[in-house]
């Protein structure tokens, strides 16, 4: 004989385990991760064996659901570094995920006539409970639609939490709402257990909560990209802002360089007419001083500086740029949005070729042209990095801090947007190309 709520506290254990697991385990771990996890689960399954309150009405079955969900709470967030907020949502979406493949399951069942004694099986004459053998293969479907139902909540929404992120929530209210939802769901369903026998009415109500399952789920995952997109457009006019400055800082410190070359060549040629310097020494003084005299000439202001600044870099570097430009065909956009995008573009093509050992490789070509009834804009250079896409299509930030790196590429998609233009990234032989298109109706009406 055995207790069958003594035999479902450990299933139900295993069953939340897994589908936390599922939403956990690309979230920062704290040191020692193994041996935190191991006692995690050792723990947690102890309590759901050692439990001994036995539940008479659908207020104490719900509350000791609860309870040991709160138990892997605690648990879960010692064994990852991530707030507490954070780990509740992960967790909250696990248990709705659970709670959604118990009602699924539990049709199934009932419309296949496979198992007779889901339901009342928590009275009191049946405490004492067989598992009799014909009802194995009920247990087997059960299973199978348990984990066919975490496999597909996985697909649609798991891939939305980044290796090594957290989601952030700011709407908490929204998120307390859910989560009441999820508690009524469940004391639903603990008082159909305990009210009826009637199983079109059992089928319904699970059916309905499965449903309202699928709903939270969409909910809390739709305010997590709410508010990653928010984060983002917040970042992209920060770069923006701080664009801004840098450009007037820059035209103001290029143009201070201009003077003194100047300057400067006035005083070398008066130093060579009075014969005070060998030729040869003249001569290298002059190199130096033409180094920081050069100046691009794109016809666009803002595209001159960013191109010379960057240029300076490139040279300091060993890097050879390369640039043909038309800048006219840039004054549809404002100064600072010039800087953002060339700036950002041709920061992460240095950033990449200063990766690269072979110094002849360590080339960046960039090219700003009409083509038929489109400004197109090309920067190539050689990468050796393995780059991951993200769902919008651009490559991920091979820095480590992913929350605070990573938007330069969608500050240039926002610009070009902005005048209905693309973005478009393509890699091949060991070439990064980046190609920005801006139609030029598009730009002329702008």
């Amino acid at each position: 004989m055995i207790s069958y709520f003594s035999f479902y506290k450990p299933l139900f254990m295993l069953q939340l385990l897994i589908a936390e697991f599922l939403f956990t385990f690309r979230l920062p771990k704290r040191s020692k991760f193994p041996l935190r996890f191991s006692l995690m689960v050792v723990l947690c399954f102890a309590l759901s064996i050692i439990l001994p309150f036995v539940p008479e009405g659908a207020l104490s079955l719900s509350l000791i659901f609860f309870g040991l969900f709160a138990f892997t709470f605690l648990c879960q967030w010692f064994c990852y570094d991530v707030s507490a907020l954070s780990m509740l949502f992960c967790l909250t979406v696990s248990y709705v995920v659970q709670h959604c493949a118990y009602c699924l399951s539990n049709c199934m069942l009932l419309f296949s006539n496979l198992n007779s004694n889901i339901y009342g099986v928590y009275t009191e004459e049946i405490i004492t409970y067989h598992l009799p053998v014909n009802d194995v293969f009920g247990y087997i479907f059960s299973f199978v639609v348990y984990y066919l139902s975490y496999y597909l909540f996985f697909l649609a929404f798991g891939y939305k939490i980044k290796k090594n992120t957290e989601p952030k929530l700011k709407n908490i209210p929204l998120f307390v709402v859910s989560f009441f939802a999820l508690i009524i769901s469940i004391f639903v369903n603990s008082a159909v257990i305990y009210g009826t026998t009637n199983g079109d009415l059992i089928v319904v109500i699970n059916i309905y909560n499965a449903v309202c399952c699928v709903f939270m789920v969409y909910v809390l995952f739709s305010m997590v990209d709410k508010n990653k997109m928010e984060a983002e457009l917040s970042s992209v006019y920060h770069i923006l802002r701080k664009s801004e400055e840098q450009y007037e800082i820059s035209k103001k410190t290029i143009d201070l360089i201009d003077i003194k070359c100047h300057d400067l060549k006035q005083q070398i040629r008066s130093i060579g007419q009075a014969n005070l310097i060998n030729e040869t020494a003249l001569s290298e003084i002059s190199d130096v001083i033409s180094i920081y005299d050069t100046e691009m000439k794109t016809g666009n202001k803002p595209l001159d500086v960013i191109l010379t600044e960057k240029s300076l870099l490139c040279y300091q570097n060993g890097i050879l740029l390369s640039c043909m430009a038309d800048g006219t065909l840039l004054n549809f956009m404002n100064e600072a949005e010039i800087y953002s995008l060339f700036g950002n573009a041709l920061d992460n093509a240095i950033s990449a070729v200063l990766k690269i050992e072979d110094k002849e490789k360590r080339c960046i070509g960039l090219s700003l042209c009409k083509v038929k009834g489109f400004v197109t804009v090309n920067i190539h250079n050689y990468f050796e990095d393995f780059l991951h896409y993200s769902e919008d299509g651009l490559p991920e930030t091979t820095k480590k801090d992913k929350e605070k790196h990573g938007f330069g590429l969608k500050s240039i998609r926002y610009i070009a947007s902005k005048y209905g233009g693309t973005v478009s990234v393509k890699t091949e032989n060991n070439v990064f190309n980046l190609n920005v298109l801006f139609p030029i109706k598009g730009a002329v009406s702008k």
